[in-house]
């Protein structure tokens, strides 16, 4: 089976299993990589060490076309932010790998809505590439526990490391699977990019709520103000106590670190920088 694999970075390692596993993935597509999120580096080693041809140029009509005629079986997107024009001209199948229990968590970025709703299980699901986003036929799905400290970068970890170590398993039993795929059923949610106002630490909240916020962005940061400037946080502390301090005042500062006043206790900033301009 002749496979062609989009994606960047976060399944990457994935790629790797099923490369080691010697699937025959004979061209790869990546994006460009954008500062703090979406990497290619390991995509291209591994493109680079298996020698497969690599594009960070978005797929289109032509290159599906393209695909088709080079006797492509199977467009595997995993991690991929352009949509794929359709593929039923061809006889190419087309497979997505989505980090989240769909039709749950439909959308870009479901990670920290994870973490957000306070799910107790999340999971992967593999589908079928559909018109409509995250919306095609499943082929497989499995769940893992979320645990109640949960981080974005713990949650990414587990996620990946799940997929490494499942996909390989979808494409060994692909035919049966392919047959046997069914509707999504139940409720659908979408979690696409999370606006500013859901990224930001409003002191007026509880401090289990501020925690939460800044696990689920973890080093993608969160949106916060204090000493008069306006700052991203990446990792904070928090515990409950009675305090007559005005909420959002800085009430104590280290030499490392602020400690801000929030409705039901303290949060202590640990890793935060100025928002550029500011």
């Amino acid at each position: 089976m002749k496979i062609a694999y989009c994606g960047y970075d976060f399944f990457s390692a994935s790629l790797r299993e099923l490369l080691n596993a010697k699937k025959n993935i004979y061209r790869i597509f990546t994006v460009p990589n954008r500062a703090g999120a979406n990497a290619n580096h390991y995509v291209k080693e591994l493109a680079q060490q298996f020698s497969i041809p690599v594009s960070e140029d978005r797929i289109n009509e032509d290159t599906v076309q393209q695909l088709s005629d080079e006797g492509c079986d199977l467009l595997i997107t995993a991690a991929y932010n352009y949509k794929i024009p359709s593929l039923e001209s061809t006889g190419i199948k087309g497979i997505n790998v989505h980090p989240s229990l769909l039709p749950q968590g439909r959308g870009e970025w479901p990670l920290p809505w994870v973490i957000l709703t306070e799910q107790k299980s999340t999971g992967l699901t593999v589908h079928k590439l559909a018109e409509e986003y995250d919306a095609g036929e499943i082929l497989f799905q499995k769940s893992f526990p979320v645990d109640e400290d949960e981080t974005l970068e713990s949650l990414s970890a587990k996620t990946q490391i799940h997929a490494k170590n499942w996909l390989p398993d979808v494409l060994n039993n692909f035919d049966q699977l392919w047959e046997s795929a069914e509707p999504q059923k139940g409720d659908v949610s979408y979690w696409g990019n999370p606006s500013n106002e859901e990224r930001t630490l409003n002191w007026q909240l509880g401090v289990d709520k501020l925690d939460r916020i800044c696990r689920a962005f973890g080093k993608f940061g969160c949106y916060a103000s204090f000493d008069g400037q306006q700052w991203m946080v990446y990792l904070l502390k928090a515990w409950k106590q009675s305090h007559q301090y005005t909420v959002g005042d800085v009430v104590h500062k280290t030499s490392t670190e602020m400690i801000v006043a929030a409705s039901d206790g303290l949060v202590s900033l640990v890793y935060f920088s100025k928002l550029p301009g500011t």
